[in-house]
């Protein structure tokens, strides 16, 4: 009786390594994601910060301070829907990442499938021997006894 050997073996590693890292990098997009939120909450949080001091109760405010105001309010809102663009992008990466990692798990399962029947059917195929050759030994065995009387 022979061994069994999977002759995809070689492709089913491949297919996990590309599972594995196709896994490894979705986790570093989530990784960035959460930097992206971290720097845009941190941002937020400065910048209400920055505008509970400017407007604390009888501050006296001169022109050029509202005008640096005004600026620093225009930049923060140019700032913000940057970082939102950026988180956005990061988002769709994620989710054509996701979509890769789906389709490298299904191209392994379907491997995995494809081992788990060939092993089956050779366990079958094996048992089926084995009963031929154990049915020989006794029809061998019986022939002698049945010779001998």
């Amino acid at each position: 009786m022979k061994r069994y050997a999977f002759s995809l073996a070689g492709v089913l590693r491949l297919r996990v390594q590309q599972a594995e890292a196709a896994e490894a990098k979705l986790a570093f997009l989530y990784a960035e994601l959460q930097t992206i939120q971290t720097r845009q909450q941190e941002f937020d949080d400065q910048l209400q910060k920055d505008q509970d001091e400017l407007l604390t109760p009888n501050r006296v405010l001169a022109a050029e301070s509202l005008l640096q105001m005004d600026a620093y309010r225009r930049w923060a809102a140019i700032e913000r829907r940057r970082q939102t663009q950026v988180a956005a992008q990061c988002i769709a990466r994620i989710q054509e990442q996701n979509a890769r990692v789906i389709e490298a798990k299904r191209n392994q399962q379907l491997l995995e499938k494809l081992r788990d029947r060939t092993r089956q059917r050779w366990e079958l195929d094996n048992a089926r021997e084995e009963q031929a050759l154990a049915e020989e030994a006794f029809m061998s065995q019986w022939g002698k006894h049945q010779g001998g009387q």
